[in-house]
């Protein structure tokens, strides 16, 4: 017979943020009451969701972070702003991060290095960005009917990644990667239901930039999305997983950063990451460094308010009994 303690303890090392880089979010929970914006002068409790910006004392202790890349986010006019978590990166990472609202956004044809994270039919994943001798296995047309393709449905993982290559040199050394180097300047999501995002997708403006999909990891998020599985990220999630794939191909991942732990990112993203991880010198095992060193957590607190809401709503709900956690995977 297991002992309380024992599943308390199991509970906590199944927790998916445990040995990622979050600052303590706590101070959260000791705000009180409201504060109006000082820029539109609404009633917000930690940021004003209109105009992207943190209210009252938390503008003094909010991380900011800064990211390797530019991040647009395309936001459908029906997405309830106090709902999204988009705002989320751009309270974080104001100089890097803007929100638009559909159909006013920028003509991307305008622009190079610019790529949408959507999983279109041809859609690259961020190793084969980086030249990595990879590919996706499409298998029976990942399970979907004929006519259907994945930029239609999602109905499995896409966990098919695998390396193809028998390149004369280390993986590593192919390229030396560069903050001024990097072959994606500018990254856009949608910010929608599955739904309204394909019809965002069929914009002219955005439906010729090239496509990548993201290594499939579950989702945390507590809200339900009707017919979406368990793998459709939350915005801020989304997000998070693009940037660590992004750096951990650039620069390699520290072999002392355990935030993938409980993830629960596909199979085929720990095998393509193991040939990349780097073990630092002892003195930064325990840092966050510069964008430029292994990964260890540098874009972790972009679920600074992600995982505050989290453990609010676990704290008050089982997590098997939340129909978003009950989704097929």
């Amino acid at each position: 017979m297991s002992h309380p303690l024992d599943a308390q303890e199991s509970r906590v090392r199944k927790h998916p943020f445990v040995g990622m880089r979050i600052s303590d979010h706590t101070v959260l929970d000791t705000i009180e009451g409201r504060h109006n914006c000082r820029l539109c002068h609404r009633s917000r409790k930690f940021f004003c969701y209109n105009c992207y910006i943190p209210v009252g004392e938390l503008a003094t202790v909010l991380p900011q972070l800064k990211l390797p890349l530019l991040v647009d986010i395309i936001k459908h006019k029906k997405e309830i702003d106090g709902k999204s978590t988009a705002v989320h990166a751009a309270v974080l990472a104001p100089e890097h991060v803007r929100i638009h609202t559909f159909p006013d956004i920028p003509d991307y044809r305008k622009e190079d290095g610019v790529v949408l994270i959507f999983p279109s039919a041809k859609a690259a994943t961020v190793p084969q960005l980086f030249e990595r001798n990879v590919q996706l296995q499409i298998g029976e047309n990942y399970g979907l009917p004929k006519g259907h393709h994945m930029g239609t449905m999602l109905r499995r993982r896409m966990d098919e990644v695998e390396i193809q290559g028998d390149d004369d040199k280390p993986e590593q050394e192919l390229r030396c990667w560069k903050l001024d180097n990097l072959p994606i300047r500018r990254a856009v999501f949608i910010d929608s239901t599955w739904n309204q995002s394909r019809g965002i997708y069929a914009d002219e403006r955005v439906r010729g930039l090239r496509t990548v999909v993201l290594q499939n990891r579950l989702s945390q998020f507590w809200r339900h999305q009707r017919g979406s599985p368990r793998w459709y990220l939350a915005t801020i999630e989304a997000i998070h997983q693009f940037l660590l794939e992004v750096h951990i191909n650039a620069w390699g991942l520290s072999a002392h950063y355990r935030g993938l732990d409980n993830l629960e990112i596909t199979e085929s993203f720990h095998r393509l990451a193991e040939p990349l991880k780097v073990v630092p010198a002892p003195a930064a095992a325990e840092e966050v460094v510069d964008r430029e060193s292994p990964y260890n957590g540098q874009y972790d607190d972009l679920l600074f308010f992600f995982a505050n809401m989290y453990d609010l709503i676990h704290k008050y709900y089982d997590h098997n009994e939340l129909i978003a956690y009950r989704r097929p995977i």
